[in-house]
């Protein structure tokens, strides 16, 4: 198992989803919930297609950790991007705070979207167990057909 570079890429986009899932909150809280809610969805399904490309395992397992990563150190950067996002808004216009309900809401839809990148992972499992299963009945499908014109089985000519 080659771990190298998927390893690589968990530590990278982990990195960068610790700093944009706290943007993507104030996006959320201030800006639009749409917006915020479509850009998030995005940044989990390139980071899913990143992965994807490896085998299942190795995939897996750089996906998990970048999702750990982003958890892990997002708790940090949301304490350090929401008090200068708060400020900022406060100087230049009107700081829109999030209920309990609205930051659970946020927190369950962010959850969703890192379970739909699983989702692909399973798909591609299936599909790569699937494959030559098809190929095999397809290559039978074929045979039959061939030996249903086979004029020298019916004793024609």
């Amino acid at each position: 198992m080659e771990l190298k570079e998927p390893m690589k890429y968990s530590i990278i986009l982990g990195l960068a989803g610790s700093v944009l899932i706290p943007l993507f909150y104030e996006a959320y809280a201030n800006i639009s919930k749409v917006f915020a809610l479509i850009l998030l969805g995005i940044w989990v399904l390139v980071c899913a297609v990143r992965f994807l490309r490896f085998p299942i395992k190795e995939g897996l397992l750089g996906n998990t950790c970048m999702v750990v990563y982003t958890a892990g150190i997002g708790i940090v950067m949301y304490l350090v991007i929401h008090p200068a996002a708060e400020s900022f808004l406060t100087d230049k216009s009107r700081y829109y705070y999030l209920t309990i309900r609205e930051d659970v809401d946020f927190l369950k839809t962010t959850a969703e979207f890192f379970a739909l990148g699983y989702i692909l992972f399973f798909i591609k499992f299936i599909f790569i167990k699937a494959l030559p299963k098809l190929r095999e009945n397809s290559e039978k499908a074929g045979e039959y057909i061939d030996n249903a014109f086979d004029s020298s089985e019916d004793g024609g000519k």
